[in-house]
């Protein structure tokens, strides 16, 4: 009902009948659609109804067709609507006039005097319509504007106090929108925003904080004189500003009490004596003032004191407040609010303090530890955050008070809020030794019955060791369970707790590195062990070695060989000559092949892929390059196997095998790896065209011969010719001298399939030379990374058969360009596959082309009675150039494997990662519960 319609400028009514005429008739009006408008369609009688919907219905197709009108009919439409003005009396049609933009001073004039004129008008609406169009006109017309913005801002700030709510709102909304536009507001409008702040309406107040936001971020060092009227002092308007804001916290509406909660965030520059009083609901003695002496003895009798019911009050005591109370405790009225919007608001602003003011830390330790008793997920949630990037900027300290109430949010059902608790305690430093004992007893009771967390918490214990190692080295013994009066016995390192233990001393050893010459022997073992499996956890062994002056020997030495700074230099130059050298034997083959040497071109491949498998581990960048150079090579073999084989009697048994392994290996090659190059990519695609034509013939060595032989050969090659068509559509040329004679013979059989022309077709496969492929990119490969569940060979997980299995995964995966075409298959006991789409959000970014994939399954299974196996792993999908073919071919055996994907999207796909076998054993007791698996 408010929108104002305009073409150029919509603006309220104006009551000055004779200049608006003179605007109709004298101002040319410029429209360049002259087509005109049909008037009945305008339907303008309905001005003339005695329902206001029906003429602000005909304003609006009249707003609706302006561009269409004649210059004629905008003078005749603006003639009606200013005769209208005179009779209209309802606000919503009457603010609703269009007038049209001129370069006439005598028009802007004119706006300016109908705007003025409509501030008085009755109706709320069209004062609040008009303030709003008269604080935009000094931006729309800065050459020609009759008002400075000094000016208007005078006049908007008037109607601030407008007996009208929606008008005050209205205005304060329009204040702050000057000051968006660059319009440097006065200070002087700071008291109006403070009585705002009193208002009787919450959407006054609500404007009154935006403007107030406003001014305390452009003046905030500017002195204010104490309201009180004995003592000359004066305070920074940021201060002051934070005090009324903080008052707010109290305010009766919720929407006002959570918008003063987050605003209290963006006052980093007050005082720390102010904040440090939101924590406080005590008026603390450094705001407090006394009068002077002799102004307390001339109102010592003025008034007296007023008795109550709890005794005499003195108001006139000689003790005030420098400021309002507004700051006493607005913190813990916040994070005690009923509502929980509040209290997230309250909880955000104290991180976003704490983050600027370490001296609150302390004070704000307490209360947001409080915060974990939370009825609501959320809250506790965001305090546990909070505190955790709080202790990224100083360190917290917790008491074993505190220590209780944190280490309960380890029974929390919610999984992150688990993680985000192990995460606190990595920037936690305990106070007291006993603590860190309440911690690891906290810990261990969270494994149990969360063993899916026991990563997060060998993390967790790796951050805790090296801020503890006071504490670690007195636990030493209890922990190893060590007795000098006996010899040590090694423990097992599958045991979760003794792997955390270990975690948890050899980082205290990183910083009190004296603490290793007092461990057993045995344990140097473990430290090698632990950290081949759990490098993130472990330090750098040999530079901890080498700073405690250890010196391993025989069997003790378990580390790994490492280079000097020098010779390290030298690997790497050795690994690229090396990789140079094994590049050129490439060419080599394909001579070899081009001459029919392919005995030898053989040998030579399995020389080369051995070569690419040792670079790897001379120099990790080269790996993906290496590992692409072995998947072309494996291609290669392929093809000099089929060329070798393809005139034998046993052709039909291996040839869809081969088309199906070169089709598979073709896709591998161009969906995952990052960096290829444009002839790496035709090479990949030159294979696929060769597999079609192995499998084509693979088939026709196994196909009876019938009447419909030749219309069964016509669809194949029709296929055939489909993917020969797109694949030199991807080429993007057509100087392709074997891709331009296979289609010719292509077509050519199409029409007739003879026997010369089918020999013809096989002549491709004899004559087929795979193309070069390009090594100057550095490439990477596409992988993931199963972090949970871990493989469980001698521990199935049992499960009620009647109810499906829920897993918890976690998955690391690299170099992925789009995490959309990324699923988790499942191959179940009875071979049939399922296949899950984990939901985008799921997938954390961690670094560039790098994700954190958590995400929960529930697999509905088949009953059986046996423990089986479910084959876990992460494949990328991919479009095939032809989907009902290609994925026929790449399952060749297996055509008829069932799967379970009934109402998912299906799509052909690479697997990226291990497979993980996770062993299940069904059971039917009644008392056995579903739990989480790991």
């Amino acid at each position: 009902m408010k929108r104002v319609l305009e073409q150029n400028i919509s603006c309220s009514a104006g009551k000055n009948n004779n200049s608006i005429e003179i605007v109709a008739s004298n101002v040319p009006i410029e429209n360049h659609a002259a087509n005109g408008v049909n008037w009945a369609n305008l339907r303008l009688h309905d001005l003339e109804s005695d329902h206001v919907n029906q003429r602000i219905q005909c304003l609006l197709s009249i707003a609706r067709h302006i561009p269409l009108f004649s210059v004629e009919q905008q003078k005749e439409i603006i003639e009606i609507i200013i005769q209208r003005l005179d009779k209209e009396q309802d606000g919503d049609a009457k603010n609703r006039q269009i007038t049209q933009e001129s370069n006439s001073m005598r028009l802007i004039s004119t706006l300016f005097e109908d705007l003025i004129s409509d501030l008085s008008n009755s109706h709320h609406k069209v004062r609040a319509v008009s303030i709003s169009l008269l604080s935009l006109l000094p931006f729309i017309f800065p050459e020609h504007a009759t008002m400075t913005e000094m000016e208007v801002q005078k006049i908007v700030s008037n109607y601030a106090r407008d007996s009208d709510p929606r008008v005050r709102k209205s205005a304060l909304d329009a204040l702050v929108q000057m000051h968006l536009r660059g319009c440097p507001l006065d200070l002087a409008i700071y008291n109006l925003s403070v009585a705002s702040l009193r208002d009787d309406y919450e959407e006054v107040r609500m404007g009154g904080l935006n403007l107030m936001g406003v001014l305390s971020s452009l003046y905030p060092e500017h002195r204010m004189k104490l309201a009180h009227e004995e003592v000359n002092e004066t305070t920074r308007l940021i201060d002051d500003a934070f005090n009324k804001v903080c008052d707010l916290v109290n305010d009766s509406a919720i929407t006002v009490r959570t918008k003063a909660c987050v605003m209290m965030a963006s006052y980093q520059n007050v005082g720390p004596d102010m904040l440090s009083q939101t924590f406080s609901k005590q008026i603390m003695s450094h705001l407090k003032r006394r009068l002077p002496r002799y102004k307390a003895q001339q109102k010592k009798y003025a008034n007296g004191q007023i008795p109550v019911a709890e005794g005499d009050i003195d108001v006139e005591s000689d003790e005030f407040h420098i400021l309002d109370s507004g700051a006493c405790g607005s913190f813990i009225h916040g994070l005690e609010d009923e509502f929980q919007e509040v209290r997230n608001a309250a909880i955000d602003s104290i991180c976003e303090l704490c983050m600027y003011n370490e001296q609150l830390t302390k004070k704000a330790v307490e209360f947001l530890v409080d915060m974990f008793n939370d009825d609501i997920d959320k809250i506790r949630l965001n305090a546990i955050q909070s505190l955790r990037k709080i202790g990224t900027k100083s360190t917290l300290e917790f008491d074993e008070e505190q220590l209780e109430i944190a280490v309960g949010a380890l029974e929390d059902s919610d999984p992150l809020a688990r993680q985000a608790t192990h995460e606190l305690f990595t920037v936690v430093r305990l106070t007291v030794p006993i603590s860190l004992t309440t911690l690891l007893d906290a810990l261990e009771a969270n494994t149990k019955r969360y063993p899916m967390d026991v990563l997060s918490i060998y993390r967790c214990l790796r951050d805790v060791g090296k801020r503890h190692d006071d504490y670690v080295e007195t636990l030493v013994s209890d922990l190893l369970k060590l007795d000098k009066r006996y010899l040590p016995k090694e423990a097992n390192v599958e045991d979760i707790m003794y792997t955390a233990y270990v975690i948890l001393i050899v980082n205290a050893c990183s910083s009190n590195v004296k603490m290793l010459h007092h461990l057993p022997k045995y344990i140097f073992r473990h430290f090698a062990y632990f950290k081949s499996k759990y490098p993130d956890c472990i330090p750098d062994l040999r530079k901890l070695y080498k700073i405690a002056g250890i010196k391993l020997e025989g069997d003790v030495d378990c580390l790994p060989m490492t280079f000097s700074a020098s010779a390290k230099k030298l690997v790497a130059a050795d690994a690229e000559s090396y990789m140079t050298s094994t590049i050129d034997m490439l060419q080599v083959i394909k001579t070899q092949v081009e001459r029919n040497e392919l005995s030898t071109a053989l040998l030579t491949i399995d020389v080369a892929i051995r070569n690419f498998k040792y670079i790897t581990s001379l120099k990790p960048l080269l790996v993906g390059k290496s590992e692409l150079a072995q998947l072309y090579l494996q291609c290669y073999q392929i093809v000099i196997k089929v060329k070798q084989s393809h005139s034998s009697p046993t052709y039909a048994s291996t040839a869809q095998l081969a088309a199906a392994s070169l089709l598979k290996h073709s896709y591998t090659m161009q969906h995952t790896y990052l960096g290829l190059s444009k002839n790496t990519l035709h090479t990949a695609m030159y294979f696929r065209i060769l597999a079609n034509m192995i499998w084509i013939f693979g088939v026709l060595k196994q196909m009876p011969i019938s009447n419909n032989t030749s219309f069964s050969i016509k669809n194949m090659l029709l296929a055939f010719h489909q993917r020969v068509k797109l694949i030199q559509q991807e080429f993007n040329y057509q100087d392709n001298e074997v891709l331009s004679n296979l289609q010719r013979n292509l077509s050519s059989a199409i029409e007739l399939p003879t026997t010369t022309k089918m020999t013809l077709l096989h002549s491709f496969i004899t004559s087929f030379l795979p193309l070069d492929i390009c090594l100057d990119n550095p490439v990477k490969r596409t992988t993931a990374d199963i972090i949970l569940p871990q493989s469980n060979p001698d521990k199935p997980y049992k499960f009620a058969s009647k109810y499906p299995v829920k897993l918890h995964l976690e998955v690391d995966v690299f170099n992925c360009s789009d995490t959309n075409q990324l699923a988790i298959e499942f191959i179940l006991p009875d071979q049939s596959s399922f296949m899950f789409w984990p939901a985008p959000g799921q997938f954390k970014q961690t670094t560039p082309y790098c994700y954190k994939l958590a995400t929960n399954v529930e697999l509905s299974l088949s009953p059986w009675t046996e423990p089986g196996v479910v084959i876990i792993r992460i494949v990328q999908s991919f479009e095939p150039d032809l989907s009902g073919l290609d994925e026929y071919i790449i399952k060749y055996p297996n055509h008829s494997t069932p799967n379970n994907n009934a109402g998912t999207k299906m799509s052909t796909s690479c697997v990226i990662s291990e497979h993980l076998k996770y062993r299940l054993c069904p059971t039917t007791a009644s008392n056995v519960m579903n739990k989480r698996s790991f």
